[in-house]
Parts: C-alpha cells; structure tokens; sequence
C-alpha cells in the first residue's frame, strides 16, 4: 500500500551549509499492518511522518502510495489523495476549542465525496459511536478529558475511512493508564477498518503494541526487535548526556 525507497531529505540552514536529516530510508507498509517507528527526539521521526503522509516531498528517493508514484502528482491532486487516504493523529489532539466533539469529527467530511458530504452528520456520529463517544459529541474540548480528547482526534482520522493512519506520538500528552487505552482502541480500529497503523514513538509501551517495530537511527531506518531499540535509545541517551557534559565543561 505504501511504498517508500531511497527516500532522502535534507534542509538548507541559514548559514547556507545543507542539514541531511534522512539519508536514504526503505519501507514498505501493508494494508491493515501496524507499525511502529522508533527513534530518539531529533532523529527525523516527525519529518520521516510528514513524508508518509504525502505532506512533505523527498530531496531524492521515492514514495509511492497505494500504487501511484507521489513525484508526478501535483499539488492539488497530491492534496485530494492525501485527505481521502491518510488519516492523521497528534500528540496535542488540535481540536478546534469553540467546536463540538460532533463538530470536530464532521470537519472532514465537508470536504470529502457528495456523498460523504450529505452523510456527514450520521457519519460523524458513528464515527464517536466507535470510539464510545456518542454520549459526549455535543460537548466543547474543555469539557472533555484528555483522553477523551485524543479518542475524538481518532475519530476525526478515521472518520473518512482512510487507507493509512499516522499516529504522531498519540500518548505524548496522556497519563500511562489513559496511553494505554488509546494505543489498545487504535489497534482495534485499524483492525476493524482495515486502514494501516503506522505510530511515530519515542515510547517502547507504544511501540510493543505493533506487529513489526523500525528504528530510525542516523538517517536510516532499519528493523529491530523491542529489545534492540530500547539498547540503541539508551546507548542514544548516553551519548547526548556525554555530549552535553563536554559543552558544559
């Protein structure tokens, strides 16, 4: 279903000297596989997102999704394909504040098929009805706890059905109880659905609830086992703990 070789992507400091942040990542990604991501803060997890989920383009390589190559689509076409197919989860939900749960799951689908369209107000609904949220779609963000706050933002991804679901660290902002009750409904949503799951993560509870876990390290990602990427995160940690006791001395 998606499909990403080669793919680089490097940014142009102010300075004018060049910032390689993905030297050249493969992956291929299934319909209804989960994924997990792994990788230190600042090792390209949130670029690496951005070009999964066609919002961003590579330097050089290749992405192709769901048999279409993402170079020769323009703009507006890459846009089209992007809001049909990818559904996307952040850490810090972005709800709109002064909208309804209902409200924010409906948004969308104002911009989905005619027929999307015309069912939004049902789709929405069952989309909450999902999540076992039907009871609070009339309530406004702050009404809501956190964790209830994330489970409309899954409604709101999944709302269109998409093929591919990004999760960017989805428990970033919960408690460990609550974390787990998300990570646990978005396996079974994507299991339901049908759409693949993959979640960018710093967290190894998170990642071991994936069927297949990668580490992006140094540009590159590579398959691991959940005992091989805690030792490369704590082997990480060590070296910026070093690394800034030398800055500081």
């Amino acid at each position: 279903m998606l499909e990403v070789s080669e793919v680089t992507r490097a940014v142009t400091l102010p300075d004018g000297s060049e910032l390689s942040i993905l030297r050249g990542v493969n992956l291929r990604v299934f319909a209804g596989e989960r994924v997990a991501i792994l990788g230190r803060s600042g090792a390209g997890k949130t670029t690496l997102l951005n070009l999964l989920g066609l919002i961003d383009r590579p330097t050089s390589g290749s992405i192709r999704f769901r048999g279409q190559d993402a170079a020769a689509l323009s703009e507006a076409r890459l846009a089209k394909l992007r809001g049909a197919s990818v559904g996307f989860v952040f850490q810090q939900f972005n709800l709109l504040e002064n909208r309804t749960a209902h409200a924010n799951v409906v948004m969308p689908l104002l911009y989905g098929s005619p027929k999307q369209f015309w069912q939004r107000e049902r789709l929405a609904l069952e989309a909450l009805r999902a999540v076992e949220l039907a009871d609070r779609a009339d309530q406004l963000p702050r009404q809501l706890s956190g964790g209830e706050q994330q489970r409309v933002a899954i409604a709101r991804a999944l709302v269109r059905q998409p093929a591919l679901l990004l999760a960017d660290e989805p428990t970033g902002a919960l408690d460990v109880g609550t974390g787990q009750l998300v990570m646990r409904l978005l396996a079974r949503m994507s299991a339901e659905t049908g759409s693949a799951l993959v979640t960018i993560t710093h967290d190894l509870f998170v990642a071991a609830t994936a069927e297949r876990i990668l580490l992006l390290q140094d540009g590159v990602l590579r398959e691991c086992t959940l005992d091989e990427a805690e030792q490369a995160l704590r082997a990480d940690a060590r070296e910026r703990e070093a690394t800034e006791l030398r800055d500081r001395v």
